[in-house]
């Protein structure tokens, strides 16, 4: 049902003179058994991406996004179950890059390609973050 969709989102702000950067984009494949999983499908050639080595705690934010991402579908309505979310790329950016932007990113672009974006909000405490809206 959801096999083949694609979502992205691109995060840049600026909060009291800090600058936030987090890009993903991920696409939803059938998986194998009953569950939800996220996994890392980026090209190791892709060099604008971030990569597993140079980037790690990057990456890890970009698959630790798209879990959050998969519980917040799962709150909205849609059964995630039976999918892979691939993350299949993750911008790089030298100046603003950040972890909890990266993070917020991959949520929302999970959101977008299970099509309940409109539902979640994007916030900011200490860091970026992506919950279910008031609407």
């Amino acid at each position: 049902m959801f096999e083949g969709r694609v979502g992205e989102y691109r995060l840049r702000r600026q909060k009291g003179g800090v600058g936030y950067f987090g890009q993903v984009r991920v696409r939803v494949a059938a998986a194998e058994g009953s569950g939800a999983a996220v996994v890392w499908r980026v090209d190791e050639d892709d060099t604008s991406s971030l990569q597993p080595g140079p980037d790690r705690e990057f990456v890890d934010a970009a698959l630790a996004g798209a879990a959050d991402g998969l519980d917040l579908v799962s709150r909205c309505g849609p059964e995630p179950a039976g999918v892979v979310v691939e993350v299949v790329h993750a911008q790089f950016d030298p100046t603003d890059l950040e972890e909890s932007a990266v993070r917020a990113a991959a949520a929302l672009a999970v959101s977008a390609a299970f099509g309940v974006a409109d539902r979640v909000e994007l916030r900011f405490d200490a860091g970026w973050t992506v919950g279910l809206g008031n609407a």
